[in-house]
C-alpha cells in the first residue's frame, strides 16, 4: 500500500532546521528585520497623532479643552412683569442642566461654577490706608480652598484676601471689611459707590501672581495676571462663597458666570477622543437650541470647547507624516528582505550536500525551494511574531507616545502577517536562484548589470519631481508643516545607490589590487582572505555603510532643523522672554545675570531709511540676548565690545548692508553721527525694518520719554515671570520665543526624523547579521586553514590579529563610506532644512560629532567581539576532526 503524505525529506523539514543554529539565527533575524519596520508604521503614525493631541491638551487650559459656558448671571429680574429665574436659583438650574446633559459623555468632569464680580474692599473701621488701591475682583469658585496656599486663617465664613493686598491695607484674619460698589475688568462688572455688605476676613492666602500657574485657575489667568496685549488694569482677587458674592454684587449689573467641565486626558488617544468630541458637540447644539433645557438655562451665554480643533490638528499631523514615514518603513523592510535573501542563500550553502543528493535523484528546483520554505517557515513565523512585539515595545518606549489606537494595532498585525509572507517569498526566491546556480549549468550575467543605477536614477528623478517646498496642511485647526518627501526619499535612494556603487568598486578593486608582501604574514593572511571572497567583502562594506549613513544623516537633519527653528524663534523675539514695560522695572536678585533692560524707539532714520533702534547695555545684553556662533559675521560679544569701546559713538546695523562705515542717524528729531558696523542679523529684528543697536544711555539722551522700555530675560519663562510677579513691575506685553513654534505646527517634522533615526538604528542590526553570515559562511575554510597555519608557526594571537585586520578593516571601510554618503546626502538636501526660508538666519547645520564617535566605537567593538568569537571557534578545532570534515 503506498504511503500517504510528503516524502521523508520534506516531512522532516520543519524539524531539520533546528540542527543548524546559525541558519536559525539568520532566518530569525531576517524575519524580525522585515516585520519590525512594517508593523511599526501604523503604530508610529497612531503614536504621533496621540502625542500631538496630548501635547496640545497639556499646553492648553484643561477647562478650555472641555466645555465652558460663559456669560452674565442676573441677580434681579430684568423685567418685573415677566417671571424668570435669577441669582442662585438660576445658577442651580444651570448646574442641574449641565449635569443632566453631560450624562453619557466619557472622561468629562462634573461642572465647576465660578462667579465673578467687582467691589471696593476697605476696613470696616478706621481710615483706609491706601484708598486708591482698594478695588478687587470678587471670585466665588467651587472648591477654591483646596487650591490656594493659606498663610493664616482658613476656617469660618468670610472673605479670603491675597497676602499682597492684605499687607498693603494692613488687614489680618478676624478684621471686618466693607464691600462697596466698584468697577473692575473681568468676566463680571459692578458700578457705583453704594455699600453692599460687610464681611469678616476669614483667611489670607498667597497671591496667585507670586506662584506658578495651576491648572485649576487657568481659565481665570487673565483675571489675576492680566492679558499681555491688554491695557486694562489688573486687580487683586478676593475669594468668597457664592452666597456672599450675591450679597456683594450690584443688582443692576449682575455677576459674571463661568460653568466649565474638564476632559480627563490621561490615556486619551485620537480614537478615544472621538466619542468625547461627539458629546461636546451635542452640548454645543443643545446650548444653541432655545427650546432645550440646556439652551434655556444658558440663554445669551457663549459655549466653547477646543478638543475638536486639537483632534483635527492631530489628524493633520498624521496625514503629513504618511508621505515620509511609509517610504522609510518600506525601506527598512526592504533592508530586512536583503538579509532574508542572504539567509536563503546561506541555507543552500549549509545544506548543499543533501540538496546535491536530492537533485541527483531527479528532484527539481521547485521541490527543493519548497523544502527551503518548509524548513524556514516556522522560524520565519516566530521571527515575524517577535518583530511585531518588538515594534509594539519600541514605539511605546521611544515613540512620540506609548498610546496607540486599536485600529493601529490591527493594522500592525496585518502588516506583520504580510511581512511573514514576503519574507518567505524572499527566502524562496534567493534559495531558488542559489540552487539553480549550484545545480544548473546555465550561467547568468545578471550580477554584472549596473543595478546601482536604478536607485541613483530614481533619486535624481525624485529630487526634481517631489519639489523642495515645505508641505503644509491648512485645515480648520490651522496649518501643520511637514517635511518635504524629497528630504527623506531622495537621501534613502541616494545612500542605497551609492552603497551598491561602492560595493561594485570595492569588488573590482580587490580583484585587481596588488597582494601584500609575504614578509608580513598577518597582513598577508588577512588580505588573501579578503581577496578570496571579494563579493562577500563588498557586501559587508555596503551593509555597514548604509546604516551609518542613514543614522548620521537623520541625526544631522534632526539637529539642523531643531537648531534652525530655535534660532529663528529666538532671533524674532530676541531672547527667551521679552517684556514690554509700562512702568519701572524691579529686577529681583534671583534674576541677576539673566536680564537686560532695553529701550526701543521705532522711528529712527539712517539716511532716508526708517529703522528700529534698540538702546542696550553692552555688558548685560551680551549675556541675555540670543546668539548662535554659526550666524555669519562677528559674535554678539564682539559686537557689544564695539559698542562699549571708548571714542565716537557706535552703532550695529542689520538689514542695510550698503550703509557706509560712518552715517548720520536721526532719532526723535535729533541727528548724531555714528560709526556703523553692518551685520546680517541681530536679536529682536523684525522682518519689516532694519534694526540699529546703540548704547542705552545714547538712546535715552536722544529719544527721552518717547522710547519704550523692555525687559529681556533668559531662562524658563514660567519661573522668570513668577519671580518677577511679586516685585510690582508693570508689564504691558509678553513675548516668548517658545510660542513662535508652538501649537504643533512643526510636530510632523519632529516625529518624521524620530522615525528615521529609529529606522537607521534598526538598519544597524543588519550589520551584525551580515557580519555573522560573513564569518559563518567561511567558518569551515577558516577552521581548516587554521590547523595548517598552526603547523606553519601562526599562533592564536597572530591569527586573531589577522581576523581583526580582515573584519575590522571591512567594517572601518564601511563606516568611512557611510560618513561620506551622509555628507553627500546632507550637501544635496541641506537647503530644505530651513522650513521657513523667509525668516533669518537660514539653515544652520548641526554636525553630529558625538554620534559619529559613538558609531566608530560601536564599529570597533563589533569587530573585536566578532573576531574574538571566531578565534575561539577555530582554536577549538582538532586536526583529526578537520581532516574528516566533508560537510
Amino acid at each position: 500500500m503506498p504511503k500517504r503524505g510528503l516524502p521523508a525529506p520534506w516531512a522532516r523539514a520543519p524539524l531539520m532546521i533546528w540542527r543548524q543554529p546559525t541558519v536559525v539565527l539568520a532566518v530569525l533575524a531576517a524575519a524580525v528585520l522585515v516585520a519590525l519596520p512594517a508593523a511599526s508604521i501604523s503604530l508610529f503614525l497612531s503614536s504621533a497623532g496621540t502625542a500631538t493631541l496630548q501635547k496640545q491638551a497639556d499646553a492648553a487650559c484643561e477647562w478650555a479643552v472641555g466645555a465652558q459656558w460663559r456669560g452674565q448671571l442676573p441677580v434681579v429680574p430684568r423685567n418685573p412683569q415677566v417671571p424668570e429665574k435669577v441669582g442662585k436659583p438660576l445658577l442651580d438650574a444651570r448646574l442641574t442642566a449641565v449635569r443632566q446633559a453631560e450624562v453619557g459623555i466619557p472622561d468629562l468632569s462634573p461642572p465647576v461654577s465660578t462667579l465673578i464680580s467687582g467691589a471696593n474692599v476697605t476696613a470696616a473701621t478706621g481710615t483706609p490706608v491706601h484708598p486708591e488701591q482698594r478695588l478687587m475682583n470678587l471670585v466665588a469658585r467651587d472648591g477654591f480652598a483646596d487650591h490656594v496656599q493659606v498663610l493664616s486663617g482658613g476656617t469660618g465664613p468670610g472673605i479670603w484676601l491675597p497676602d499682597q493686598f492684605a499687607n498693603l491695607q494692613q488687614l489680618k484674619v478676624g478684621d471686618r471689611v466693607s464691600l462697596t460698589r466698584g468697577s473692575t475688568t473681568g468676566l463680571g462688572a459692578a458700578g457705583g459707590d453704594t455699600p453692599l455688605v460687610t464681611l469678616r476676613v476669614a483667611a489670607v492666602y498667597r497671591d496667585l501672581r507670586s506662584l506658578p500657574d495651576e491648572q485649576y485657575w487657568c481659565s481665570l489667568k487673565n483675571l489675576y495676571r492680566g492679558s499681555p496685549l491688554s491695557n486694562a488694569g489688573v486687580y487683586p482677587m478676593a475669594l468668597l462663597s457664592s452666597d456672599d458674592l450675591f450679597k456683594a454684587t450690584d443688582p443692576d449689573s449682575g455677576a459674571g458666570s463661568l460653568v466649565e467641565s474638564s476632559v480627563g486626558t490621561t490615556g486619551l488617544t485620537t480614537a478615544s477622543a472621538a466619542p468625547v468630541i461627539d458629546g461636546l458637540e451635542r452640548l454645543r447644539a443643545r446650548t444653541a437650541d432655545p427650546q432645550d433645557p440646556l439652551g434655556l438655562a444658558f440663554s445669551h451665554a457663549q459655549y466653547t470647547t477646543s478638543l475638536r480643533g486639537m483632534s483635527e490638528r492631530a489628524d493633520e499631523v498624521t496625514s503629513a507624516l504618511v508621505t515620509t514615514v511609509v517610504p522609510m518603513g518600506a525601506v527598512g523592510a526592504l533592508a530586512g528582505l536583503v538579509i532574508a535573501a542572504a539567509a536563503g542563500s546561506f541555507w543552500v550553502d549549509r545544506r548543499r550536500a543533501e540538496l546535491a543528493v536530492l537533485s541527483a535523484r531527479g528532484v527539481g528546483p521547485w521541490a527543493l525551494v519548497g523544502k527551503a520554505v518548509l524548513e524556514t517557515g516556522a522560524v520565519v513565523a516566530l521571527g515575524s511574531v517577535a518583530g511585531w512585539f518588538a515594534a509594539r515595545y519600541l514605539v511605546a518606549a521611544v515613540g512620540p507616545s506609548p498610546l496607540v489606537t486599536p485600529g493601529a494595532v490591527t493594522g500592525s498585525v496585518l502588516a506583520g502577517a504580510g511581512a511573514l509572507l514576503v519574507t518567505l517569498g524572499a527566502i524562496a526566491v534567493a534559495s531558488g536562484r542559489r540552487i539553480t546556480a549550484h545545480f544548473d549549468t546555465r550561467a547568468t550575467r545578471a550580477r554584472l548589470w549596473p543595478w546601482e543605477l536604478i536607485p541613483l536614477v530614481a533619486a535624481v528623478v525624485c529630487y526634481f519631481v517631489l519639489g523642495d517646498g515645505t508641505v503644509s496642511g491648512l485645515g480648520t485647526a490651522g496649518s501643520v508643516a511637514g517635511i518635504p518627501p524629497r528630504l527623506v526619499v531622495v537621501p534613502l535612494l541616494l545612500v542605497i545607490g551609492l552603497a551598491l556603487f561602492a560595493a561594485r568598486i570595492v569588488r573590482w578593486s580587490v580583484v585587481r589590487a596588488n597582494p601584500v608582501k609575504v614578509t608580513r604574514p598577518v597582513s598577508f593572511l588577512s588580505w588573501q582572505r579578503i581577496a578570496s571572497g571579494p563579493a562577500a567583502a563588498a557586501v559587508l562594506i555596503a551593509a555597514t555603510a548604509i546604516p551609518v549613513a542613514l543614522s548620521v544623516y537623520a541625526t544631522t537633519v534632526t539637529g539642523s532643523v531643531d537648531r534652525t527653528l530655535h534660532a529663528e524663534s529666538q532671533l524674532i523675539v530676541g531672547s527667551d522672554v521679552v517684556l514690554g514695560l509700562t512702568g519701572p522695572a524691579h529686577v529681583p536678585p534671583d534674576l541677576a545675570g539673566r536680564t537686560s533692560l532695553v529701550d526701543r524707539y521705532d522711528s529712527g532714520h539712517v539716511g532716508s531709511t526708517t529703522v528700529n533702534v534698540l538702546g542696550v547695555d553692552p555688558e548685560t545684553f551680551a549675556t541675555t540676548a540670543f546668539w548662535d556662533d554659526a550666524l555669519p559675521g562677528p559674535t554678539l560679544a564682539e559686537l557689544m565690545g564695539k559698542l562699549a569701546a571708548p571714542g565716537a559713538p557706535a552703532g550695529i546695523l542689520a538689514g542695510l548692508p550698503a550703509t557706509p562705515a560712518s552715517a548720520d542717524v536721526r532719532i526723535n528729531g535729533q541727528t548724531t553721527r555714528l560709526s556703523i558696523t553692518t551685520v546680517a542679523q541681530l536679536p529682536g529684528k523684525n522682518s519689516g525694518f532694519p534694526q540699529l543697536l546703540v548704547r542705552k544711555d545714547l538712546l535715552d539722551r536722544l529719544a527721552g520719554e518717547n522710547a519704550h522700555s523692555q525687559l529681556w530675560m533668559r531662562g524658563d519663562p514660567a519661573r522668570n515671570l513668577a519671580a518677577l510677579s511679586g516685585t510690582g513691575t508693570q508689564i504691558g506685553t509678553i513675548s516668548q520665543a517658545q510660542e513662535v513654534t508652538a501649537n504643533g505646527v512643526y510636530a510632523a517634522i519632529t516625529y518624521t526624523f524620530v522615525f528615521l533615526t529609529a529606522v537607521s538604528v534598526l538598519a544597524g542590526a543588519i550589520v551584525l547579521v551580515g557580519l555573522l553570515l560573513y564569518l559563518n559562511a567561511r567558518a569551515r575554510a577558516r577552521r581548516s586553514a587554521y590547523v595548517l597555519l598552526r603547523r606553519m608557526g601562526i599562533g592564536p594571537p597572530a591569527h586573531w590579529r589577522a581576523l581583526l585586520y580582515e573584519v575590522g578593516g571591512l567594517l572601518i571601510a564601511g563606516f568611512a563610506f557611510g560618513l561620506v554618503f551622509a555628507a553627500v546626502a546632507v550637501a544635496v538636501t541641506s537647503p530644505g532644512y530651513d522650513l521657513d526660508p523667509g525668516i533669518a538666519p537660514g539653515t544652520l547645520i548641526s554636525a553630529p560629532w558625538s554620534l559619529a564617535l559613538r558609531l566608530a566605537a560601536a564599529t570597533l567593538l563589533a569587530a573585536v567581539l566578532a573576531t574574538l568569537a571566531a578565534q575561539r571557534a577555530v582554536s577549538r578545532a582538532r586536526p583529526a576532526e578537520v581532516l574528516r570534515d566533508t560537510e
